[in-house]
Formats: C-alpha cells, sequence, structure tokens
C-alpha cells in the first residue's frame, strides 16, 4: 500500500479519536436513575464512571421513561435496544409505573451514595449524556397516566407572606431555622445537610431568595400533590412527577464555584433523597427517580425534556358530543354497530346449534375422526 495512504488512514484515525476525547471531555451533562429497595427495575452501574462507553442519549433516556411507566416506547434503533436493555431489568411484567422525573441545571453529575443510611435506595445506573438538543415525551389522558408538576412556583415573587410561610415548611421538613422576613428584609434561612455541615443563606440577596424558594416550591408541591393527588389510589394508571429546578444557576451566577454553589447542591441532593423516601412510602416501593444534570444550563435555557400530555379518547369524545350535527351521525354509527353485533350472535347461534345437531347424529365409522383408534366392521 502507498505510504501516502498509510499516513492519511493514520491520521483520519487520529482524528477520530480526538474528537471523542474532546466529546468526552466537554459533557456536562449527565443522567442517574435509581429504584426503591424493595422493588429493583433497573441495572446497577457504579457511579463515576466515565468514557465513550458510558454515555447515553436523551432518546435512551426517554424511552426508559415510557417502559418505567408500562407504555411502549418510540421506534427504536438496534443500538437504543442495546442501552435499553443496559439501563433497565429485563422483567417486562414488573414495572414501577410512578416516575419522579427531575431536571437540575447548573451541576454534572449528583452522585448519590447507598451507604447514607437516610437514604433509602436500591439500584443505581449513572451515565453521561452527550446530546443538547431537548427531548419530548408523550404520554395518553389522566386514564392511563397522570402527570403532576412540581417545579410551578407556589407563591407570587411579591408574596413575601406566603414565601415567608414556605420557606418555615422547608426548614422545619430539614430540622433548620427561618428567622426574620423578607419584609423586613433580615431573613436568614440555616438547614443542616446530611454531611454535617450546613447551609446558611440571607434571603435579602437575590440569588439566596431566588434558591431557597425555588427549592421550598419544588418540595411544598411534591409533599402537597403526594398527600392531596398521589395518595388517592389511582387503579390502572400510571404517575409521572416532574419538575426542573434551576435554583443553582443563581447560585453560581453570584457566589461562582465556591463553598456556597456545593453546600447547594448538596442540599438539592438531600431534597431529592428525602422526597424520595417520602414517595416510596405511598407508592409501597414502586417508584423509579429519574435525576438529569445540566451543567451548562442558565436561566434563559429551554428544559432538555419536555412532556407532553394528549388525551387519548378524543375520538369518542367527539361522538359523543350531542349538538344537532353530530347526533344523528352518532345514532346512525350506534345502529350499525348493534346491527352487526346482533347479526354476529345469531349466526353465531345458528352455527353452534348445526354443529351441536350433527355431532349428536354422527354415525360411527371407520373413517370417524372421534374414534379414528376404533376398527369397526
Amino acid at each position: 500500500m502507498d505510504l501516502r495512504v498509510l499516513v492519511k488512514i493514520a491520521l483520519l484515525i487520529f482524528a477520530g479519536l480526538s474528537a471523542l476525547g474532546d466529546r468526552a471531555e466537554s459533557s456536562s451533562r449527565s443522567v442517574t436513575i435509581f429504584d426503591s429497595p424493595s422493588h429493583s427495575y433497573v441495572r446497577h452501574r457504579s457511579p463515576g464512571i466515565t468514557g465513550e462507553t458510558n454515555s447515553m442519549l436523551l432518546d435512551d433516556i426517554t424511552a426508559s421513561i415510557y417502559v418505567l411507566l408500562g407504555l411502549p416506547p418510540p421506534s427504536l434503533s438496534a443500538e437504543s435496544s442495546s442501552k435499553l436493555n443496559e439501563i433497565l431489568l429485563p422483567n417486562p411484567f414488573e414495572r414501577p409505573d410512578t416516575v419522579f422525573l427531575l431536571e437540575v441545571g447548573g451541576i454534572d453529575g449528583l452522585i448519590f451514595s447507598t451507604q447514607n443510611s437516610d437514604f433509602k435506595v436500591g439500584n443505581i445506573f449513572s451515565s453521561m449524556v452527550f446530546e443538547s438538543k431537548k427531548a419530548k415525551i408523550y404520554v395518553p389522558g389522566e386514564d392511563d397516566v397522570y402527570v403532576f408538576h412540581v417545579d410551578e412556583n407556589a407563591c407570587a415573587e411579591d408574596d413575601f407572606s406566603c414565601v415567608d410561610e414556605e420557606l418555615v415548611k422547608l426548614a422545619k421538613w430539614f430540622g433548620g431555622s427561618y428567622a426574620g422576613s423578607l419584609k423586613s428584609h433580615d431573613g436568614k434561612l440555616t438547614i443542616p445537610l446530611s454531611t454535617g455541615s450546613s447551609l446558611d443563606l440571607n434571603v435579602a440577596k437575590e440569588a439566596d431568595r431566588m434558591f431557597a424558594a425555588s427549592l421550598a416550591s419544588l418540595v411544598g408541591n411534591t409533599k402537597r400533590t403526594v398527600v392531596n393527588d398521589f395518595a388517592q389510589n389511582r387503579i390502572n394508571s400510571a404517575e409521572l412527577f416532574i419538575g426542573h429546578f434551576r435554583g443553582l444557576e443563581a447560585l453560581k451566577v453570584e457566589y461562582g464555584e465556591g463553598d456556597i454553589l456545593k453546600l447547594g447542591e448538596q442540599l438539592v441532593k438531600d431534597s431529592i433523597m428525602k422526597l424520595f423516601n417520602t414517595l416510596q412510602e405511598f407508592s409501597s416501593g414502586r417508584i423509579a427517580c429519574v435525576v438529569l444534570s445540566n451543567k451548562d444550563a442558565n436561566p434563559s435555557t429551554e428544559n432538555l425534556l419536555e412532556v407532553t400530555q394528549f388525551p387519548q379518547l378524543a375520538r369518542w369524545l367527539d361522538e359523543t358530543s350531542f349538538n344537532n350535527d353530530t347526533s344523528a351521525e352518532f345514532k346512525r354509527v350506534l345502529l350499525v354497530r348493534r346491527s352487526l353485533a346482533w347479526i354476529t350472535a345469531i349466526i353465531l347461534l345458528v352455527s353452534t346449534l348445526i354443529g351441536i345437531y350433527f355431532l349428536m347424529n354422527m354415525q360411527l365409522t371407520r373413517d370417524t375422526l372421534l374414534y379414528s383408534n376404533v376398527k369397526l366392521d
């Protein structure tokens, strides 16, 4: 082979390896999926694994969410199907039907440890995500899937008394304290962390207030939804809790990559742990949590995952709308369906009677199927 051809091939291989290396280094997104200790749905993968072999696409994540909800995923490539098999355990009859989906901006890789005694978790799967485009999840109506958005603001920005109340509940939930108020510009929030340290926030600062209020809304909305809606025993219906948390971005802008941001990340992780434990109690352990981290996210960045719910019974509802135009059409359709049902029933009844008649009057001959082993002369 010509030397120049060999040189070109070597350069192409080197360029490809360099591109893969840059891709691995430039990845700022990751996903963590874990289940409860009483019900296993996820394969275990030790956190902290890096490299091209430990990578996923957003389509792989959405497919996993479909399967966890007990829904058929969209058409997948052979590679995506293989990746899905690496994430979930191969048991199609054992799915949690309850998924807690949370997208956290401003951080890459929330590592959850199974050694934490306060965190009741089973298997943990962690992977990098090499994709920046957003993905959509389409789920059927409430008869099949209930979607709860838990990231909406519980209070208006100018309703200081409501925000103060939410912060008091947040501090009490963690065993911390909240003193002062937003109106008097002396609000102090102190929350102890699972690592033994504590996070002190001056909510008079805009960044601290945005972080604390966002976290209080996420926690408060999730707890209220669990108590008021989720606890009503949805029979044959899956539940999807979805939230998008952007509070860490405000801390990053204000304090940079410092200790305050690290303490805030730990508080977010502790919040997810406690919320997951709460959801486990109401779902009897039949739940899986999906946490998508996006370090490059900022307040103007769109969400990577969006959920769209469509009405599954739209056609049936359209047929049963009794206005002047559709009432006659509905009656005609109903007449045709009933006629077909009666005709089919009559044909089956007559066929059954004729079959019984010929069976009861069948002659016992040498070729009779019922007595094929009997030799009659």
